[in-house]
């Protein structure tokens, strides 16, 4: 065996030689044609959310790489890898054009990318919510849901939506009052909300857009079981059914009513008769287990953000065009919001024609009460307990400046925030500017009696372009400047708002539809400083633990924009647009 062995290997290992040489030829290894670039691409929308692209195939390609782009500007990102010609985008936004690009791949080679095409995901299909969900239920993003009424979410039943869903109010006929239709979460129900940045949840007017008006539906209600200061039996503000539910006596501060995430509120706020405005977000008695993050209201009639006691906490509030108030609260409230942005520009925004609702009159960025009324309900008045008692932190509140708003001598309206009643609570590292009455109104004994027991605190706050900083002393149960406010590092700025952020129109500018706008301060601004940083006075402390996370009670920046940010957290999912 050996010997037979030894006589064949080295003619093996020749014939071996051979075949290789045979193979290369006689000018060596031959290098493979390149890679040419997919052609025939083309696309379809098999589904409301998802697009199938598909290309011929390229010979000697090993895969695919498939980009994707908005269908104006942007820049295309990677979707996916397929071995195949074809792929399937899925978890799109309905209605919308997206641009494709195919690219060959072999190893680490890889093509010229082919040409670029336009997709339009299909329609969605409009499903008529009838009735009240009683059952768990999930509404996709592949329908609109349109709430032919007041629609109430039951105790017990938790209503899942999907990012991207679009939820609208009644139909809208021209000429006629709009029917009134909202979405009410009863107390021990749920609504799990939850959108993303590309992909938020948008409940809005029925009408087409650029017909759409404040006030063409109701919004969204939320009833929890937390504590307030009311007694008595308490019911929702608003036209029936809303009018019937009782909100008040509730004891479970920690109360979960869902999660409202990347949600965006638009043209909220019906009536069924004058001043019975809905809101466009309605927290009542809402607790601390509810998640509330990046929501955004847009264009209501009535109040855009309002606490009627309760203790949720909130980050990444958007406020833009109110018809009254952009946050208000009342009635014991003791929630935590932080990163917080209003603004009101000019002319005022209008119901549509036959709607009964009305605009106020009394319009500000904040009206902060300690009790709503001081007899019925609230039974030792203004002195109601528990005491509102907000932390707002890191606010930009911006007014349009003077000749918008009603401004009556004496009155509530046109303040960059309205408090009154005896509430206290906690104003922080925030941004008043462009009020034509005044920055900040002290108003009533009792809210003054807060100021002095360190209930109410106003601390680093910047004031710029407005009236004047505080509401005149000596206008009826109204306090002006008080002493203790020189030692709260509050400034006013020299500058016009504008010359503040990187992108503000001018006061009493109305501004483009979808407007990009950018609340990042300019470099060396005066919102680049003057923040609480992490000592915090008084019994600030208390009242914000747990709440800003680990060690960091304060910011050393006012406003709602860090300036050392690359994330700015509202863009990608907010809007500015008045129809």
């Amino acid at each position: 065996m050996t010997r037979i062995w030894t006589r064949w290997a080295p003619r093996a290992g020749a014939i071996l030689g051979l075949i290789a040489l045979a193979a290369c030829g006689d000018d060596g290894p031959t290098t493979p044609a390149a890679l040419t670039t997919p052609t025939g691409v083309v696309g379809t929308s098999p589904s409301p959310t998802s697009v199938r692209i598909a290309w011929l195939a390229v010979s000697s390609a090993s895969g695919y790489r498939v980009e994707r782009a908005p269908e104006v500007g942007g820049t295309f990102a990677q979707i996916g890898t397929p071995t195949t010609p074809e792929y399937v985008d899925s978890a799109l936004l309905p209605e919308t054009a997206y641009r494709y690009r195919v690219i060959a791949v072999r190893g680490s080679e890889v093509s010229a990318t082919s040409t670029e095409v336009t997709v339009r995901t299909s329609n969605r299909t409009v499903v008529q919510v009838t009735s009240d969900v009683t059952t768990n239920t999930t509404w996709t993003a592949g329908n609109t849901y349109q709430l032919t009424r007041i629609i109430s979410v039951a105790n017990g039943a938790v209503l899942t939506i999907e990012p991207g869903t679009l939820v609208i109010g009644a139909p809208i006929t021209t000429g006629q009052a709009p029917a009134v239709s909202a979405l009410m979460v009863l107390r021990g129900a749920r609504v799990n909300a939850i959108g993303t940045r590309s992909a938020p949840i948008i409940m809005t007017s029925s009408a087409a857009a650029g017909n759409r008006a404040p006030g063409d539906w109701g919004g969204l209600i939320i009833v929890g079981n937390a504590s307030s200061n009311r007694t008595g039996r308490t019911v929702v503000e608003g036209p029936a059914p809303a009018d019937t539910v009782s909100w008040n006596g509730g004891t479970a501060d920690a109360d979960n009513s869902g999660s409202y995430v990347y949600t965006r509120v638009e043209f909220a706020g019906a009536a069924a008769q004058l001043n019975v405005e809905l809101n466009s977000f309605s927290f009542y008695a809402v607790g601390r287990g509810t998640r509330v993050e990046y929501v955004q209201a847009i264009r209501g009639l009535d109040d855009m953000f309002e606490f009627f006691g309760g203790t949720v906490d909130a980050r990444y509030l958007v406020s833009y065009e109110s018809g009254d108030d952009h946050f208000d609260a009342a009635e014991g409230f003791r929630g935590r919001l932080q990163y917080m942005i209003a603004l009101q520009t000019g002319p005022r925004v209008s119901p549509r024609a036959g709607n009964p609702g009305a605009l106020s009159g009394e319009q500000s960025g904040f009206e902060v009460d300690g009790c709503g009324s001081a007899s019925g309900t609230c039974a030792v008045g203004f002195n109601s307990t528990p005491y509102s008692m907000p932390v707002f932190a890191n606010f930009t509140v911006v007014g349009p400046g003077a000749g918008v708003l009603p401004v009556r001598a004496g009155g509530d309206g046109g303040l960059g925030a309205n408090i009154r009643r005896g509430t206290g609570g906690v104003w922080m590292n925030g941004v008043i500017a462009r009020w034509p009455e005044a920055a900040f109104s002290i108003f009533d004994p009792e809210t003054n009696t807060r100021l002095t027991e360190d209930s109410l605190n106003l601390r680093n706050l910047l004031f710029a372009e407005n009236n004047r900083d505080y509401d005149a002393a000596g206008a009826t149960n109204r306090f002006g400047t008080v002493d203790k406010f020189t030692t709260a590092s509050i400034r006013t700025s020299a500058a016009p708002a504008n010359a503040l952020f990187l992108s503000l129109p001018a006061a009493a500018t109305e501004i483009a539809n979808n407007a990009t706008l950018d609340w990042t301060p300019v470099a060396g601004s005066l919102l680049t400083t003057g923040g609480t940083g992490v000592t915090l006075p008084g019994r600030v402390p208390t009242r914000v633990t747990n709440f800003f996370g680990g060690t960091m009670a304060g910011t050393t920046f006012v406003g709602a924009a860090d300036p050392a940010a690359t994330d700015k957290w509202w863009t990608g999912w907010t809007a500015y647009y008045r129809n």
